[in-house]
């Protein structure tokens, strides 16, 4: 068992040498949550019992849980095949201990930007009750898992050495589009609703706004059944990607 937390430690380490991602996943979700949240007049507006800069730091922490998740999958299927993966067959460590090793570093790529983002929303001007704060927490990380399917893709389809930061620099779009970052209105927010991240965002943000985004000057309402469909068949479309290129991989070996 040492053995394997041993390496599961040095997976971690591995993570200081992926500094853009890093900075991508858990700097700047802060910087944005300080400067469009707590640092505006705005943000001590009350929304459903917590306030608006809480309703920013919700957006900032799903966008940092999808970038870390993206990067963590990405990175995981482009270090297999530059040769990491069959180097570590060549060592005494058996395949459950690589797997329990793989998961930890998954793991935390994904959960740790999203608690940062909560602990400095803690620590600053964001409000929510208490079961607000643990239930958004559980629907941040969870609705976050699927954009790992999202970079695994990436990385089936091309498997080079910056896919990752491709595939991360596309999310910085589809938080846009998703309605994570600004409030969108007319037809933008039409065609938002059609993207992958507009469905998670508003189940992140039920437990505080319970379905509702601001839409220009007007305050709208999203029914929860879209937001379930919306990730439902993105996860569905993420993840069946991902096997259809992988079955393709393996016919052609």
């Amino acid at each position: 068992m040492s053995t394997t937390l041993k390496f599961a430690g040095h997976e971690l380490l591995r993570l200081r040498r992926d500094m853009p991602t890093l900075f991508f996943s858990v700097g700047l979700p802060i910087f944005f949550y300080l400067l469009f949240g707590s640092l505006q007049d705005y943000g001590e507006y009350e929304v459903n019992g917590g306030n608006y800069a809480a309703f920013v730091m919700l957006g900032m922490a799903f966008y940092a849980g999808v970038v870390g998740a993206v990067g963590a999958a990405g990175s995981h299927v482009t270090n297999s095949r530059s040769g990491w993966g069959r180097q570590l067959a060549l060592t005494p460590l058996h395949p459950w201990q690589l797997a329990f090793a793989n998961s930890v570093s998954i793991a935390v790529r994904a959960v740790l930007p999203i608690v940062a983002v909560f602990i400095v929303g803690a620590l600053t001007r964001a409000k929510m009750q208490p079961d607000q704060w643990a239930l958004s927490l559980l629907v941040c990380v969870l609705c976050s898992i699927p954009f790992g399917f999202y970079g695994l893709a990436w990385a089936l389809l091309v498997p080079k050495e910056n896919t990752v930061s491709v595939a991360t620099a596309s999310i910085v779009i589809l938080a846009f589009a998703g309605n994570v970052f600004m409030p969108l209105s007319g037809t933008l927010l039409d065609v938002g609703r059609l993207t992958p991240m507009f469905g998670a965002m508003t189940l992140v943000r039920w437990p505080l706004a319970e379905g509702g985004h601001i839409a220009g000057t007007e305050l709208v309402y999203e029914p929860m059944w879209h937001a379930w469909v919306s990730i439902a068949v993105w996860t569905a479309i993420f993840v069946g990607f991902c096997l259809f290129m992988g079955k393709r991989d393996k016919n052609r070996s």
